[in-house]
């Protein structure tokens, strides 16, 4: 077992000699001189998030992870010509409404005049804003893992996602449980886009590990009563159950399951990676899960060789000094920022179709991973960013 993370606190980081790298997060920014040689600019975001309602666990996180990658990018400028451009951020809080958030899409678009938005933490939200990015003709960068959002790809051409692809996490869960002798599965999904994505990635997978999925289960959309859900996966006998569900709703799921009776082997997808998974009600519950999810869930890298490396360091510890500490979460909104302000540079330009085209210019290193959009693929977080981990005297435990 190579890392572990309960999570990093201002005081550990300090004292254990790391303190922050002066780099930006952009490795085309992070030359020591950030001196504006000519005239400076604005790069001006839409951020259009989930931060009350459902999906303001992930939604405030991602909203943090973008004020720090905000205040690093700005701290040096993006090159642009022989000038330098500042991101300035334009916030919507839509309170986890698919409505609200298609007109706040339609408002930053037309009255802020954004060059690309970032948000849709959940796959509701995001089906409405690529509604208005689409008919705008406006970059929207998306931070959820559903997989219809970005095909079909000639109705996505202004659509990016961040967040991996349910595919590439069910193809990990498979050869993790393929690895524990595991034969015998059972799902349990949310009722929702993000649950619907992994029932539809899983019996595949599976398939492929030599698995059988003996029963799907969905989980009610309304309270935390899992119960009868969990009781029937319970009834099936798995030998393995996979929740797909995002946060607080995953460990509630979790805790359902061990109430139920259930005493085997427990697997999440990357939907978990939050503060809450590990320090709220259900805490307890998650002794022994396993989770897949970019490696950056194990806090900070103690030696950093590679650009994500580096990238992750650097954001883990401003996170620390601005938000007191760090217990894991995937911050592709901040990779969101890496993208425009690499997509601006390119392109010497704030125009939103150009950006569009520079997203596609070749792989770029995140927080989380990297990113290879081309014109044939707009979808996810590299595979190989993502790592199986367990959880462990209340921390994430990577495995490999």
């Amino acid at each position: 077992m190579n890392s572990a993370t309960g999570g990093l606190t201002r005081r550990s980081a300090l004292t254990g000699g790391l303190g922050l790298a002066a780099a930006a997060l952009l490795a085309a920014c992070s030359e020591p001189d950030a001196t504006a040689a000519g005239a400076t600019g604005e790069l001006v975001l839409g951020v259009n998030l989930e931060l009350t309602g459902t999906g303001s666990t992930l939604g405030k996180l991602q909203e943090q992870a973008i004020r720090v990658g905000a205040d690093e990018i700005n701290s040096v400028g993006i090159p642009y010509g022989e000038g330098r451009l500042y991101i300035r951020l334009v916030f919507k809080d839509n309170g986890g409404n698919a409505a609200t958030a298609m007109q706040q899409a339609k408002d930053l678009i037309e009255q802020d005049k954004v060059s690309a938005i970032i948000g849709g933490a959940t796959v509701e939200t995001a089906r409405a804003i690529i509604t208005e990015a689409e008919k705008g003709k406006v970059p929207f960068l998306c931070l959820n893992s559903g997989d219809d959002m970005t095909v079909p790809l000639p109705n996505r051409r202004f659509v990016y996602q961040l967040g991996p692809n349910a595919s590439d996490v069910a193809a990990v869960m498979g050869r993790e449980i393929r690895k524990l002798g595991l034969a015998k599965v059972a799902v349990l999904a949310t009722s929702d886009g993000h649950g619907d994505s992994g029932v539809r990635a899983l019996p595949r997978a599976m398939l492929a590990s030599g698995r059988e999925i003996i029963d799907t289960v969905r989980l009610p959309r309304s309270g935390r009563a899992y119960g009868s859900a969990a009781g029937r996966v319970v009834d099936a006998e798995p030998e393995a159950v996979i929740i797909w569900a995002q946060a607080p709703v995953s460990a509630a799921a979790v805790a359902a399951l061990r109430t139920a009776g259930y005493t085997g082997k427990v697997f999440l997808d990357a939907g978990a990676g939050a503060d809450e998974t590990l320090n709220g009600p259900n805490a307890r519950a998650m002794e022994g899960a396993y989770v897949v999810h970019p490696g950056v869930l194990a806090g900070a890298p103690t030696v950093a060789t590679t650009p994500s490396g580096r990238a992750q360091r650097t954001f883990i510890y401003r996170y620390i000094q601005q938000y007191g500490s760090f217990t894991g979460f995937a911050p592709y909104g901040a990779d969101a920022l890496t993208l425009m302000a690499t997509a601006a540079r390119r392109a010497v330009s704030t125009d939103p179709q150009r950006l569009r085209g520079r997203l596609e210019g070749g792989p770029i290193e995140g927080v989380s991973g990297a990113y290879a959009f081309q014109p044939i693929s707009h979808g996810g977080l590299e595979a190989d960013a993502l790592a199986p981990f367990l959880v462990r005297q209340g921390a994430w435990v990577r495995l490999s």
